[in-house]
């Protein structure tokens, strides 16, 4: 790099203040407060001859005085001093016009004749004399004058030039300054390589690359020595190819540090050749170690993303401003033969559900984001597949939209699954509609002694009325008060047959919030007549307070009834021991409703009876199905609850089921 000049060159450096940029410079000035000859106010042409002209005058003067009051000779010396000082300050020609003045008034005043202008030929000598003394004066002083200028002007332009170079160097200084600051940032040194002489100069930047000493003489040889041993075969070829073809090089490389690191190094170099014919490299060294582990992350970035992608379920899609797909995962079959379609175009249900795509296609157009998006296409093979879609926009910079990218999944199994369920809950809400059936056939006479009891009280009060209407003397308020009986006994045959009708009836549960309570009661007063004639006694010990739940009303029903008329039927073959049923309703804990119907029947032999009697088909009945129990466990546990048997220590079994407590917020 370039450096300063010597510190005691004249002119100090205080020409120079703050950056060259800023720094200001002027001509000097050569005499304390005044400036150069040549340039005052008297240097012009008339000034300088009246000068001329006045000093004669002077000169004149002081010699006449001289002569009349001192009575001496006239003083040639004083027209002669006269003339150099002229020829001094006014040059050559002023010089000149002096010297012709000076020599008429020498001959007109002091030179017999006096006042005249006739010369004596004693006086030629003297004349001649004065003549060439003068003319030498007026050349000396004219060419010491010339000089002197001369002199000061190229003075004055070596000052100026040396503080051009000073102001060049302090410019070139600040810009290596800048250059050695931008190649550490940057992370890039240069290099200068002469082919002729084998000289190699390297920046600051350089030396701190390889880490040597800037007291170091950089060579080919320590250059090489820093390079990988992997790499140095290679370096060393294109280092001898260059030398030998004086062509540009671009090449890259490891760098072995002395404590174990590796750098990753990019030297490229521009070869020209001078007016010899020797060629000179300028190159650049740059440390792209960053760069290289930025790219190796990236590669395995984007190589842990191909085997997500190609393990995964998943398959990644792209569409275009227009929604067609532009860009699929090699995954995909499922839409590998859709690439310039609409996601509508290559699905196979917009005619069966045309809502649903119209509000897809406002969210498309809207360009917002949408999840779990589910459609059915085909396969290249003509078979259906389920796909769930979920993608975002993409906007350019300026805020422009490109399209869509997303995830989309083969979810065929999970919807076949889906309809299997769906499929299954119809043939298990089927079976529990025959069961309901069934179990209304075995009531019977339950329901119809239940129907039988307000139907005839209906009976004896329409008859009552009808006396009382018929009498000479109609009792209207008793004819009142049989008809408002009539009504009840209606109301009470209609609730048995609603709820008949409800056990009947072939529809979805449907959820409300309901008393525990109730439901037992509701069960009660339709298996009452069975159970009169059963010879079974009832005993309720329901919670005083409310219990409610979240349930349908007729699948509760359906459960209890089943596990009252399992009760019932294990206690017919029991004589040893009055046939009583409990049931009981209570809090379980904070959350939970507890549900038992206990029994004094045959009980239930083993643990592994107790598990195994709800399984389809598992009975121990002679004439059973083995479905009521496995249906009522179903039912439970689709309300969230649990039903589970287990034998009395006396005798007997006790079922019971828990249902979650139904908050009113819920």
């Amino acid at each position: 790099m370039l450096r300063g000049q010597n510190e005691n060159d004249a002119g100090a450096s205080d020409l120079l203040v703050g950056p060259p940029e800023a720094a200001t410079w002027s001509r000097p000035v050569l005499f304390s407060g005044q400036p150069i000859a040549g340039v005052a106010p008297w240097s012009s042409t008339i000034s300088r001859y009246a000068i001329a002209v006045l000093a004669m005058a002077v000169a004149l003067a002081a010699s006449k005085a001289a002569v009349t009051f001192l009575h001496i000779e006239p003083f040639v010396s004083l027209f002669l001093c006269a003339i150099m000082v002229v020829a001094w300050f006014g040059g050559f020609g002023p010089g000149l016009l002096a010297t012709v003045l000076g020599l008429l008034a020498f001959d007109y005043y002091l030179v017999p004749p006096i006042d005249a202008f006739t010369v004596d030929s004693k006086q030629l000598p003297r004349l001649a004399l004065f003549l060439a003394v003068a003319l030498f004066v007026n050349w000396l002083s004219a060419s010491q004058r010339t000089a002197t200028r001369s002199l000061r002007r190229s003075r004055n332009d070596l000052l100026a030039a040396l503080e051009d170079q000073r102001r060049i160097e302090a410019r070139l200084l600040h810009s290596e300054m800048y250059l050695a600051e931008a190649q550490r940032l940057s992370q890039t040194g240069s290099f200068g390589w002469n082919l002729a002489t084998g000289e190699l100069l390297w920046s600051e930047e350089t030396f701190r690359i390889f880490q040597y000493d800037r007291t170091t003489k950089p060579d080919l040889a320590s250059a090489i020595q820093r390079v990988h041993p992997e790499d140095r075969t290679l370096a060393q070829q294109t280092i001898d190819l260059a030398s030998s073809d004086g062509r540009d090089f671009d090449h890259e490389f490891r760098l072995l540090m002395p404590d174990g690191a590796v750098k990753y190094i990019r030297a490229l170099a521009h070869a020209s050749r001078d007016e010899s014919g020797n060629v000179r490299f300028v190159g650049a060294v740059m440390d792209v170690t960053a760069t290289k582990k930025a790219e190796e992350e990236l590669r395995q970035s984007e190589q842990r993303f191909r085997d997500f992608a190609e393990t995964a379920s998943d398959w990644f899609w792209e569409t275009g401003p227009d929604h067609r797909l532009v860009s699929v995962s090699r995954k995909s079959t499922a839409v590998s033969g859709s690439i310039g379609m609409t996601i509508w175009e290559a699905a196979c249900d917009v005619e069966e559900e045309p809502e649903k795509w119209r509000l897809h296609r406002d969210i498309l157009n809207a360009h917002a984001a949408f999840r779990d998006f589910r459609f059915r296409s085909m396969k290249a093979n003509g078979s259906p597949v389920y796909l769930a879609a979920s993608g975002r926009p993409v906007f350019n910079s300026a805020g422009v939209f490109l399209g869509y990218r997303g995830v989309a999944s083969d979810i065929s199994a999970t919807v076949r699954a889906e309809q299997a369920e769906a499929a299954l809950q119809e043939a298990q809400a089927n079976l529990a509609h025959a069961t309901r059936v069934t179990t209304l056939g075995e009531l019977a006479a339950s329901i119809a002694h239940e129907v039988n009891q307000p139907l005839a009280a209906i009976m004896a009060n329409a008859e009552a009325c009808l006396r009382w209407l018929s009498s000479d003397s109609p009792n209207m308020d008793a004819a009142r008060r049989s008809v408002e009986w009539i009504i009840n006994d209606g109301s009470r045959a209609a609730d048995v047959i609603g709820r008949v009708r409800a056990l009947a009836a072939k529809k979805g549960g449907e959820k409300t919030r309901l008393d525990i309570n109730e439901v037992v009661n509701e069960v009660r007063a339709l298996v009452q007549r069975q159970l009169s004639d059963s010879r079974v006694s009832l005993r309720m010990e329901l919670a005083p307070a409310a219990l409610m739940v979240c349930a349908d009303r007729v699948q509760l029903q359906q459960v209890i009834i089943n596990l009252v008329m399992n009760g019932v039927e294990a206690m017919q073959s029991v004589s040893d021991r009055p046939h009583e049923l409990t049931i009981r309703s209570q809090r379980d804990n904070v959350s939970q409703v507890l549900v038992t119907v206990e029994d004094r029947g045959v009980g239930i032999s083993s643990a592994e009876n107790a598990d195994r009697m709800f399984d389809a088909f598992f009975t121990t009945k002679s004439n059973g199905l083995g479905l009521g129990l496995s249906i009522c466990r179903s039912i439970i546990e689709a309300h969230g609850g649990r039903l589970s048997a287990s034998g009395n220590a006396g005798q007997g079994a006790t079922f019971q089921f828990t249902l979650p407590q139904c908050d009113e917020d819920t």
